[in-house]
């Protein structure tokens, strides 16, 4: 499973910048975004929603992509699951196949 250290890494050298030229970018101690890329933090020392908001635009990425590899809930997915609890609740029961069936009529509908 990809780590939101490698993904940060990838997506860093593709934008053909170094990991300073990054950090510098963010506003932050390069040997800290050395330990994020090589996936070296504790549990409490992953990077808070906010850092990765700042690493996310200094590399234009997706912000909720590297928050979810980071296994941090995006702020605004949280408020709309908070919204709808029973919704959510239902959805989890889904099986993959289920799931998958709801998200193709979501997008007919959309279209």
């Amino acid at each position: 499973m990809l780590t939101v250290g490698a993904r940060i890494r990838e997506i860093r050298k593709s934008r053909k910048l170094t990991q300073r030229e990054l950090a510098d970018l963010v506003g932050m101690n390069f040997t800290y975004l050395s330990r994020v890329e090589n996936d070296r933090l504790d549990d409490d020392q992953t990077p808070r929603e906010e850092t990765i908001q700042r690493i996310a635009s200094a590399l234009d990425a997706d912000a909720d992509e590297l928050l979810i590899l980071a296994r941090r809930i995006p702020d605004n997915y949280r408020t709309r699951i908070l919204s709808q609890p029973d919704v959510f609740r239902r959805i989890l029961t889904l099986s993959d196949e289920q799931l998958s069936l709801l998200v193709e009529r979501a997008e007919t509908a959309e279209a």
